[in-house]
């Protein structure tokens, strides 16, 4: 079994907000000022080729990934088309990779055509809710046809990518099993910016119980990456314990806007946060103390957390600054990844050394989890 232990930090990832406009209004969405403005694509080429430069001088970076953003980025297929024709020309001098995470909705016969002829250079991922009724209830998309074959004939190793929101949680395994029993594989996070509650702390650890028990009994599904996370609470004493940043913000990842402005991470941007937008310099993105949260510094789980600097920062005011109302529902989904995965390895015919280490370490930490109440609403769980 791959627990995915390992991830490559020797990619440069250059975000080109490409455009701040979208064509759908998603209920979870974080950008509340999209409007009908486009990057330049001669500043793009600007960009790509100081980035590019910037690798090729780095002792850090191997490669560049561009990755087209918006709002959605197929309102500004032109450039894409154009870039990525552009670089084909072999006009930059380190390896590259292009990327863009769609809805979908946009891709014409047309389009499809050009990217089927270019899939070696573009990689697409698509975000896309679960059933028909939780994709119309999250993103609006009853008119739009999303040709999810498609997407994984040319992308087969990219996931779709799913948003949960209050309103579709309580279908969350049906819309999982629904994309998966179709044969595509699927990721999932919760979305940001909800005052989630106890209640839905119970409802998720009913549904991820759901797929639990189907995955245990259906071994062709790739279990989803909210029961295979890696959970462990025996790593140092609670004032040893450090918060480390989860993302690439401001090192690995450097983002443009429209107008060449660099931030961050999209987050950051004025898509975003409007004229409260924090440039890539305006924060020491690795400091201890622009990471650390103190409310949360003794909680078993602060490395299982998910915590985004430009969500705190947009919400709180303050990169480090966690969402509370999270407690509940982290706890949810460590209890029932650790009775996924120690139930799981119980059941495999062979186990290699490292099954075993880790059907050892998620016992523990279930062991220790359990006697953690989650009716506890803001609060970080010690042991």
């Amino acid at each position: 079994m791959d627990w995915g232990y390992e991830s490559s930090t020797r990619r440069r990832t250059c975000m080109l907000m490409v455009t701040h406009a979208c064509n759908l209004n998603c209920s979870y969405c974080y950008e509340p000022y999209k409007k009908n403005v486009y990057m330049d694509i001669n500043l793009a080429k600007e960009i790509i080729s100081r980035e590019a430069q910037f690798v090729k001088d780095s002792d850090l970076f191997d490669e560049l990934e561009i990755n087209f953003m918006g709002g959605e980025p197929f309102m500004n297929f032109p450039l894409i088309k154009g870039i990525v024709e552009w670089l084909e020309t072999g006009v930059i001098a380190v390896p590259w990779i292009c990327f863009a995470t769609t809805n979908g909705t946009l891709l014409t016969d047309e389009i499809k055509l050009w990217l089927r002829e270019h899939k070696d250079t573009i990689n697409l991922s698509a975000s896309y809710d679960g059933t028909g009724k939780m994709q119309s209830t999250n993103r609006g998309t009853d008119k739009h046809n999303i040709d999810l074959a498609f997407f994984h004939e040319l992308y087969p190793h990219q996931p779709l990518h799913m948003t949960i929101s209050k309103e579709t949680l309580p279908t969350l395994a049906e819309g999982v099993l629904d994309i998966q029993r179709r044969g595509y594989n699927v990721e999932a996070a919760l979305a940001e910016g909800i005052d989630w509650t106890v209640d839905d702390a119970l409802m998720y650890r009913e549904q991820l119980s759901i797929l639990k028990d189907a995955y245990l009994k259906d071994t062709t599904l790739t279990p989803f990456n909210r029961l295979s996370r890696y959970v462990s609470v025996f790593d140092l004493p609670p004032d040893e314990r450090t918060q480390e940043k989860w993302c690439g913000t401001g090192k690995h990842i450097a983002t443009y806007d429209i107008d060449g402005k660099k931030y961050g991470c999209h987050m950051f941007s004025p898509l975003v946060l409007g004229k409260k937008a924090l440039l890539a310099d305006a924060v020491e993105w690795e400091s201890p103390e622009s990471n650390a949260d103190d409310y949360c510094k003794s909680c078993v789980l602060r490395s299982f957390c998910p915590t985004c600097p430009g969500f705190n920062y947009r919400y709180r005011g303050h990169i480090a600054i966690r969402d509370k109302s999270w407690c509940p529902v982290i706890l949810a989904e460590a209890l029932t990844a650790c009775e996924f995965q120690v139930e799981l390895i119980a059941n495999m015919d062979k186990l290699d050394e490292k099954d075993a280490q880790h059907g050892q370490n998620a016992l523990q930490a279930y062991k220790a989890l359990r006697n953690l109440d989650i009716m506890t609403s803001r609060s970080p769980y010690t042991i």
